[in-house]
């Protein structure tokens, strides 16, 4: 039914001149659309709002939806709340060939780096990455690999979105619900982050008995590309994000399926606790007629799903 994880991250911006430029400059293209009716609808869009950006990556399926708002829209995430609070989305990664030159080009380009850049070793890869932040409180986490070297295709500076992380409050409840949507887990980590990783979440000032993290990672054929990463912290308590349904940030990830319908009965018969937000219908979203529905997780992430047209 799904044959990849997901591939469009929808942003709500008011400040999306800032976000073309950075990633036009990194050669994705852009088209600009007109907000269509169903979109208001689909995603509870206010009225004033008129214009859509779609940036779509060079090398590989990935797409930005950018909703285009203005300041008086509220923020999904609160620039302010901790890394580590649960709620929603909270970042988007993308991979880049040297991290120190990613800082600086973030910094360029409107963003604000939350701390330089880390180097840490997880499982058998050495890294270094770091955090930063915008004015619409999108997060997007940057990521060099030192060793083993990367396979796949070759970017310039830096890559596609390959992975988004939601904070969750129990490890174990998010991984059900994404295992009864279809996204297998793939990795599953829990203990102190190693060497330095904890400064990447802000942890490095808990004692190591409290900074435990759950990391899990789920993709419906466990793979990295279009995967989603869950991170609570068991021994911190943190207040909640409040949930909304439309906001400045991260609004939705967008997944595609070979068979929706069988998706649509899988979900709606897996668990009636699973919060279907959108039903099944055929609708005309981001410019594109698509049958889909929508559902949002435990913690407050909303999922739109898609059927692929023949020959995707």
């Amino acid at each position: 039914m799904m044959r990849m994880g997901f591939t469009t991250v929808v942003m709500v911006s008011s400040h999306a001149s800032q976000l073309i430029q950075f990633y036009s400059e990194l050669g994705w293209d852009v088209q600009a659309d007109t907000i269509g009716e169903a979109d208001f609808e689909y995603w509870n869009i206010p009225v004033d709002a008129t214009q859509m950006v779609r940036l779509s990556a060079p090398l590989a399926d990935s797409d930005i939806l950018i909703i285009c708002v203005s300041e008086d829209v509220p923020l999904l995430r609160p620039l302010d709340a901790p890394l580590i609070s649960p709620g929603g989305i909270f970042d988007i990664n993308m991979r880049t060939k040297n991290a120190e030159y990613a800082y600086q080009f973030l910094e360029d380009h409107g963003w604000r780096p939350i701390m330089e850049p880390v180097p840490w070793t997880f499982g058998t890869s050495s890294v270094k990455e770091f955090l930063a932040i915008q004015d619409d409180g999108i997060v997007l986490a940057v990521m060099e690999r030192i060793s083993p070297p990367l396979e796949g295709p070759d970017f310039d500076r830096m890559s596609d979105i390959f992975n988004s992380t939601q904070v969750v409050e129990d490890i174990n409840r998010s991984a059900s619900f994404y295992d009864q949507i279809g996204f297998s887990q793939f990795v599953d980590f829990r203990g102190p982050m190693p060497g330095e990783g904890g400064k990447v979440l802000e942890l490095q000032n808990y004692p190591e008995s409290q900074s435990e993290v759950c990391l899990a990672i789920a993709h419906p054929e466990q793979k990295m590309e279009g995967s989603i990463e869950l991170i609570s912290t068991p021994n911190i308590v943190m207040p909640a994000t409040e949930p909304t349904d439309f906001g400045r940030g991260l609004l939705a990830l967008r997944i595609p399926s070979y068979d929706i319908e069988a998706l649509y009965n899988l979900v709606h018969n897996a668990d009636p606790t699973i919060k279907i937000i959108a039903q099944l219908n055929t609708r005309k979203i981001g410019g594109r007629i698509e049958a889909g529905f929508s559902v949002i997780s435990p913690d407050n992430a909303r999922l739109d799903f898609y059927q692929l047209k023949q020959g995707e």
